[in-house]
């Protein structure tokens, strides 16, 4: 081809791309509207490589700013304990015109125990002004941090010692299993958060859940003022049945909550004002992702308009594009290549590069440490060095005249691809509430190998089992590997099948569901249902049956050769 037409072709297919990315993230209208400030967020002002698992506490400096960037935004912060570098928050909260609800963090040491108890009891007789009323212990009955009966000891101790009204708080429904522990507040604190529920609800049911849960627990406990004391949604992470996760989703959701508490009257307090990146690490990349702000201090959505998921996303575009346009032109100009052949390498050079470029900013995001961070450039540098082995075999075995090349080292890579694909989904399966469903972190080799397959098939005429062997793709010369086909396949195929089944595997160990749905005739139509609820595990499925096919076909192949060696 002439020089001219390469230049046009490969400039062509990069303007596509760089379409593309604006397209999938371009604002998107969130009908709701609430521009009024919060009554309460919740506050944990970590920041990035703190943590308090480590110890590592942010400091009074840093957590005025935080405060101060608050005034606003919402009347009220809730803090979760009263002590690591948290003490100073009374003070602050009274100098910006904050009003505070503050708690006692209760876990499993009863010597910590007691020095937040105190230190909850100090503060709130030293700031009866700011602090209106305090918590006595988040979630301890969830976690089983603490019987009952030890929290309630810790609830009266409270009561006994300040003026303010005191309450616990955790999820709803243990309430509803704890009736004796509404008894002893003076106000009922539940967290509602439909996307954590057992039988998770999707955005668009919000409002009604919301309404729903409130009067129920205004019904079991009448009288008993009702503080919502968590309701939020995550902005990254997995995808739970119906409950999808997206900054449009939080957004619609946040805005829901702040409209049906006002219509209804209900005290609410959102999870949370920042991001939280230490909780990756107890709960995968969702845990991270509750806040209204991120990491770097930036307002995620408004409370009003269109969101963006990703406002940076013309540099990292860009760099696909121009990523794509530079590996085409390196092959194109030093080749011959017919007009057609010439076309797929331009658009396959521009694929390959965006799942680079994609799966890296993912990986970066998520990152949650200094160490992470070298995890993820590891993450990186390895699919980057697979999208350019399965480049080059590609732009070098569609030249004019040019036999099918292969690379060693791209088949030792396709089989490592294979069997952490296999182990991700067994992962998933057994115990993924928490897990992340990978879908971005195959993208390289589930396209890459999908589309060097179809392309060895459509443009070299390949037979499929010959185009989408491993083995015949990329040299392929170890009997091990032919005779190990049959069990990839089997192994990948079984791991599509459960990917599914995993969301139907988490709602029916869940107790809330047993307790709702005693009978198997009530719970299977759930179970079925949430299968197929989830795009995000569908997708992941259909990638792993993708991944699945090559060795299906060097199965195929080994077969024909009695598991001989394939030239």
């Amino acid at each position: 081809m002439r020089i001219l037409s390469v230049l046009t072709f490969v400039l062509v297919c990069a303007l596509a791309n760089l379409a593309g990315w604006w397209w999938f993230n371009r604002p998107v209208p969130v009908g709701l509207a609430f521009d009024e400030p919060f009554p309460s967020v919740s506050f944990a002002p970590f920041r990035r490589g703190q943590s308090p698992i480590s110890g590592d506490y942010p400091p009074a400096a840093q957590i005025e700013e935080d405060l101060k960037s608050l005034v606003g935004v919402s009347k009220g912060i809730r803090t979760y304990t009263s002590r690591e570098g948290l003490d100073v928050v009374p003070e602050l909260a009274r100098k910006h015109g904050i009003e505070l609800t503050h708690s006692a963090w209760l876990g499993q040491k009863p010597e910590i125990n007691a020095q937040e108890v105190k230190a909850l009891i100090d503060a709130a007789n030293a700031y009866p002004d700011t602090i209106k009323r305090v918590i006595v212990g988040n979630e301890v009955l969830l976690r089983q941090d603490l019987p009952v009966d030890r929290l309630i000891a810790h609830i009266r101790e409270v009561k006994a010692a300040v003026r303010q009204p005191v309450s616990y708080a955790d999820v709803w429904a243990f309430y509803l299993r704890y009736p004796q522990v509404a008894a002893e507040v003076d106000f009922i604190t539940i967290h509602i958060l439909p996307y954590w529920e057992d039988e998770p609800i999707g955005v668009e049911g919000a409002a009604e859940h919301i309404v729903k849960i409130y009067r129920l627990i205004q019904q079991r406990f009448p009288g008993k003022p009702i503080l919502i004391g968590e309701a939020g949604w995550p902005t990254r992470g997995r995808n739970r049945g119906p409950a999808a996760v997206s900054m449009e989703n939080a957004a619609f959701f946040v805005r829901t909550l702040a409209k049906v508490s006002k219509e209804n009257g209900f005290d609410y307090n959102v999870v949370e004002a920042f991001d939280q990146p230490w909780k990756a690490k107890l709960e995968g990349t969702v845990g991270a992702f509750w806040g209204v702000v991120d990491t770097h201090r930036a307002v995620k959505f408004s409370m009003s308009g269109p969101v963006q998921a990703n406002p940076g996303w013309l540099p990292q575009g860009a760099a696909a594009a121009a990523l794509g346009a530079a590996a085409a032109l390196l092959f194109l100009l030093r080749g011959t290549y017919g007009t057609g052949r010439a076309l797929v390498v331009a658009v396959l050079a521009q694929v390959l590069a965006t799942a680079v470029v994609w799966q890296g900013m993912n990986a970066l995001w998520i990152a949650y440490s200094s160490v992470q961070d070298g995890w993820a450039v590891a993450r990186i540098v390895l699919h980057a060095a697979f999208a350019a082995i399965i480049f080059r075999v590609a732009a070098l075995s569609l030249r004019d005249g040019a036999v099918p090349v292969s690379s060693r080292w791209g088949g030792r890579l396709a089989v490592f691809y294979g069997v952490c694909a296999w182990a991700a989904g067994m992962l998933i399966f057994f115990n993924g509430r928490y897990r992340d469903i990978p879908n971005l972190e195959f993208m390289v080799p589930c396209l890459g190998l999908t589309a060097w397959g179809l392309i060895r098939l459509r443009v070299l005429g390949m037979p499929w089992p010959q185009a989408f062997a491993v083995g015949r793709l990329f040299a392929g010369e170890a009997p091990a590997r032919l005779k190990a086909a049959r069990e990839f396949s089997l192994f990948l195929l079984v791991a599509a099948i459960a990917a599914p089944l995993s969301e139907s595997l988490a709602l029916f160990l869940g107790e809330d569901f047993q307790a709702m749905h005693p009978d198997l005739g009530q719970q299977l139509p759930l179970l079925a249902e949430i299968a197929v609820a989830n795009g995000e595990i569908l997708i992941w499925a259909l990638m792993l049956l993708a991944m699945a096919v090559p060795y299906l076909a060097e199965w195929r192949l080994a077969r024909r050769t009695g598991g001989g060696i394939i030239r």
